[in-house]
């Protein structure tokens, strides 16, 4: 071969490798490494940070804040904000309260510590610049939600991560975006690190001293769902979708943990073609004024449960197909369109909102042909258009406006203030289902937030905070107490940082 032909290939072969990129393995060394960057991951390390300690923040999404984003407040009681309004509810009251309407079947030792110190977790937060005020939900709650009103123009779960993001930025906290944890380094049983590895396909080991796994839980993976929650995925679906897959307890069971109980942040709510969410007719689903029938054409609870979003939820997931039907006429149109509505959706749409583009949703979803809403001038081809018996469901109305007449309901004890009976020319029927903000739990902790074995030992090194967490709630989300999970998991992010630390002396 001549020298000019040698000297062309090597031209190109010094081009072509100068193209390739090669995956790197970064070694990283820190104090404290924080799995996962939604509100139990920023508190934690924010809180890891101002104790002196490096910090490490890993989060698989291209952005920080997940389910917290879309949160609106968190759960504290006795609070300042509490006392500047005179709310009666103590500390004692809620924590009894709590655990006898979670029949028991909660940590009480967590929960105690929580209760405890939720008020201390909302001032810690404000002293971030984080602004709050107290609102009741609904009628059914107390007044525990501390909604962030405002941090630099940004409010409710969104100015809160922009806060603590803000923070952990000032005290130098290492924030990996699109770098999600893969494995835990263990050595002699502890827990020494993890391995991380980005959208590019570099590795990061990243050694340290304490592990806190804050990654949301699994409710975005339908398998997990089905086998972990044994609920249906086809009837009980994700309305958040942000990629939480269980990434952070695989990663503790195969290092030793053991897998506990799950539970969901369950909501009611509607879907179909020609309805967009939280537009009025989408509102119209979590309305108390409603009959609700299920596809036998009966009624199966009293319809002001939608004011507990999360009972709604199970009294709609348990009827046949995981359905039901909301029906209510023109009347009721007429009643939202100037009064408002009787039950608010969070502080998204306040109770009081009128639904004046409702008409124009109606008329939308019937453009559509939407198999989510029907209209029909009779009960007989308002069965037919839904496909319920036309007999039951005649009978069901019948006395349903017998019920509304008498202002009394002997079979489901609904509020009288809700009766209003369906005796408008038009009538409508929209779909009811069950979705659910979040899974809740996977990770059994113990009062100090590290992650236990099947033999109820600590694995040392390694600590679980948030959504991750079991054991904080029962089979049912208890949203009497408004911002049960938002408001843990800021605490325990914060709390599980401080014994990590108090552990590394």
């Amino acid at each position: 071969m001549n020298k000019p032909v040698v000297t062309a290939l090597a031209a190109a072969l010094a081009i072509t490798l100068g193209t390739i990129s090669y995956a790197a393995d970064h070694k990283v060394n820190a104090d404290l490494v924080v799995v996962g960057a939604g509100s139990a991951g920023l508190s934690a390390a924010v809180q890891g940070a101002e104790l002196g300690k490096k910090v490490v923040l890993l989060e698989k999404n291209p952005f920080v804040g997940g389910n917290s984003q879309h949160a609106e407040g968190l759960f504290a009681v006795d609070s300042e904000w509490n006392r500047l309004r005179g709310d009666p509810l103590t500390r004692q009251q809620a924590y009894e309260a709590f655990i006898q309407k979670q029949n028991h079947m909660v940590d009480p030792y967590k929960n105690k510590d929580f209760v405890e110190g939720s008020a201390e977790n909302i001032e810690w937060l404000a002293s971030h610049g984080i602004e709050f005020e107290v609102r009741r939900e609904t009628p059914l709650k107390d007044n525990t939600w501390h909604i962030i009103k405002n941090f630099k123009g940004t409010d409710h779960g969104a100015g809160l991560i922009k806060g603590l993001k803000e923070a952990a930025d000032k005290l130098g906290v290492d924030t990996k975006l699109a770098t999600p944890a893969v494995d835990l380094i263990t050595k002699d049983g502890k827990v020494v690190g993890v391995i991380a590895k980005d959208a590019k396909g570099d590795t990061y080991t990243i050694n340290s001293k304490a592990v806190i796994l804050a990654s949301g839980s699994f409710g975005d993976d339908p398998q997990k769902v089905k086998d972990w929650g044994h609920r249906d995925p086809e009837g009980w679906k994700s309305s958040v979708p942000v990629n939480k897959t269980g990434d952070g307890i695989v990663m503790a069971m195969k290092a030793g943990a053991e897998r506990g109980p799950v539970s969901f942040i369950g909501h009611l709510g509607t879907e179909g073609k020609g309805i967009k969410f939280l537009s009025n007719l989408y509102g119209v689903s979590w309305q108390p004024g409603n009959l609700w029938v299920n596809r036998l054409g009966q009624r199966f609870t009293d319809e002001s449960t939608c004011n507990a979003f999360s009972e709604a939820a199970n009294a709609i997931y348990v009827q046949p197909g995981h359905y039901g039907w909301a029906i209510f006429d023109e009347n009721s149109v007429d009643y939202l369109m100037n009064k408002g509505a009787d039950s608010g959706i969070g502080v998204l749409v306040p109770i009081g909102t009128k639904y004046t583009n409702l008409k124009n949703d109606i008329k939308d979803a019937l453009a559509a042909d939407s198999d989510g809403f029907k209209e029909a001038d009779s009960v007989a081809a308002l069965a037919k258009a839904i496909n319920v018996p036309a007999e039951t469901l005649e009978k069901t109305v019948a006395e349903y406006n017998k019920t509304c007449e008498l202002q009394h309901d002997p079979m489901f004890l609904k509020d009288r203030r809700y009766l209003r009976p369906l005796t408008g020319k038009k009538l409508y029927a929209l779909k009811l289902k069950s979705y659910f903000f979040s899974a809740y739990g996977g990770l059994i902790t113990n009062r100090d937030h590290q992650v236990l074995t099947k033999d109820s030992k600590p694995i040392p090194g390694l600590y679980a905070a948030g959504l991750e967490v079991s054991n904080m709630v029962g089979p049912t989300y208890p949203d009497f107490f408004s911002g049960h999970a938002f408001g843990f998991a800021s605490y325990s992010g914060r709390h599980a940082a401080k014994n990590a630390v108090e552990a590394m002396r």
